[in-house]
């Protein structure tokens, strides 16, 4: 109507204007379809941009849809990296208190082994010192048992490599059956990655031969790229001491790797990729738990069914050790109480993919190791002036968050030694974060009776906690392997035990 208001008052003015004679079609074309083509061009341009406008406001609308499912899609995939884990099928140590873990354990809770005055050592001053020795390691007869070894006096490795070694050989050994037995002990019925995937390259190696000799067709190229993602990876990580020579670690190494035939047994039977070694020494000690970290990340991400041995070992017992410790001010003595307890000992951890099949039915007491949390204190530890667990406090609040364990249930197993520095750090922290905790009944300082382990406290804390998951009797209990013998460094681990499986639960 507006149109036609219009096109009627401009043509009524035209032709008021106009000085000749309106006719006929001049009233049909100006007042009727001249008004009535313009209303339909109107109408058909709305209509155009309309349908222009339309597939602008679909996409909007799935660009909408695709944030929300790209969000919950990083939502999904950081809380799989909060919640990545491994699962320690063996703990191994050999310590001052105990050969085994479940007999170290034992012994610190029963509290009756302390460093004491060494017989064979003595400091700068001609005094004896306080050492954390292991009693079994007698040097002499153990090299007597190692012919491949040549003695100190004979030109061999020092003493305090020979005794790394002597120390490391039980724990290594007791990982190594367990591994033997992780595919040995499947049930009937029941295969393993491990042997699908040794299955599968024998029956790949046989496709070959076949095709070799014109019998059969070859294996199609993405049934050997399956059958390859499916084959075992082994990774060997060795932590030696920093302050070795370069020539004793590679020496150590190469004697390591002749102790591991089990581990090649291993390998070659379930057709596992050969192992990987990695023997770089680290800076400090609990630099550890970030290798371990990055890969537990990389399991939450790959199906690949790997396996991961750590090895730990060290030994102050040795004059030359005693001689720089005390030069550097760090030995402990009469007149120098805050300095540390050389000691000695060694660790091992036999870790699994979190998903590896059948897991729980060939260990049923294995353990979760839970994501590890680091931090970092900005204040030394050893400096003047009071020690703040603000770092501390932070770490096993990240950490009691994520598991959650009543306080009964809570238990919590720490390299922290006789110095009041690291204790006092340690239980100030606890007393913030989980008041109900009883320090006299659910702390161990593994320190205040094995001394400073050097490297080995990387994993000395973790195997007890596993071992005091076993001996506990809580229905819902979780360890905490706290480290803070470092200056600066503090890591938190929580394990637990692998849940009970529903047959179990249906008989009992």
């Amino acid at each position: 109507m507006v149109i036609a208001t219009i096109v009627w008052l401009v043509t009524l003015w035209q032709w008021h204007n106009a000085e000749r004679d309106i006719g006929m079609t001049d009233i049909v074309v100006q007042l009727l379809v001249l008004p009535a083509l313009l209303t339909l061009g109107l109408l058909t341009a709305l209509w155009g941009v309309q349908r222009l406008r339309a597939p602008a406001t679909v996409p909007a609308a799935s660009s909408s849809v695709g944030e929300d499912a790209l969000d919950a899609a990083l939502s999904a995939e950081a809380q799989a990296q909060r919640d990545a884990s491994a699962w320690v099928l063996a703990e191994a140590v050999h310590l001052p208190v105990g050969t085994d873990a479940d007999t170290a354990w034992s012994t610190l809770q029963a509290g009756g082994v302390r460093p004491d005055l060494d017989a064979q050592l003595q400091d700068l001053d001609g005094l004896p010192v306080f050492t954390a020795r292991v009693p079994e390691i007698e040097l002499d007869d153990w090299l007597l048992a190692h012919g491949e070894l040549t003695h100190p006096d004979e030109g061999g490795l020092p003493p305090a490599v020979l005794r790394a070694l002597a120390l490391i050989e039980a724990p290594l050994h007791r990982v190594l059956d367990t591994l033997d037995s992780l595919r040995a002990d499947m049930p009937e019925g029941e295969a393993s990655p491990t042997s699908s995937a040794a299955q599968a390259f024998t029956e790949g190696e046989a496709f070959g031969k076949a095709h070799l000799s014109g019998v059969a067709r070859p294996m199609a190229l993405a049934q050997q790229v399956s059958r390859e993602a499916q084959r075992p990876k082994v990774t060997v990580r060795v932590l030696w001491p920093s302050h070795w020579q370069e020539g004793d670690r590679e020496a150590a190494t190469a004697w390591l790797q002749s102790q591991c035939g089990a581990l090649l047994d291993w390998v070659a039977t379930v057709q596992a990729h050969a192992p990987v070694w990695q023997v770089a020494p680290l800076a400090h000690a609990e630099g550890l738990w970030s290798e371990i970290d990055q890969h537990l990340l990389r399991w939450a991400r790959e199906p690949r069914p790997d396996v991961l041995l750590i090895l730990a070992v060290d030994s102050a017992i040795d004059a030359d050790r005693i001689d720089h410790l005390q030069a550097i001010g760090e030995l402990f003595t009469a007149q120098h109480q805050t300095g540390r307890v050389p000691g000695e000992g060694a660790a091992a951890l036999l870790l699994a993919h979190p998903q590896w099949p059948h897991l729980s039915a060939q260990m049923p007491e294995a353990m979760r190791l839970w994501r590890p949390v680091c931090g970092r204190r900005d204040k030394s530890a050893d400096a003047a002036g009071r020690i703040g667990c603000t770092t501390l406090s932070a770490v096993l609040t990240e950490v009691l968050h994520r598991s959650t364990p009543p306080h009964e249930g809570l238990m919590v197993v720490s390299d922290a030694d006789h110095r009041a520095s690291r204790t006092g750090e340690l239980f100030e922290a606890l007393q913030g974060v989980a008041p109900e905790l009883d320090p006299l009944q659910q702390v161990t300082r593994v320190g205040e009776a094995c001394g400073d382990l050097g490297v080995a406290r990387a994993l000395v804390p973790t195997a007890l906690a596993c071992a005091a998951l076993r001996a506990s009797d809580q229905a819902q209990r979780v360890a905490v392997a706290t480290h803070v013998q470092s200056p600066h460094e503090r890591v938190v681990v929580a394990l637990s035990p692998m849940p009970p499986q529903p047959a179990v639960l249906e008989a009992a």
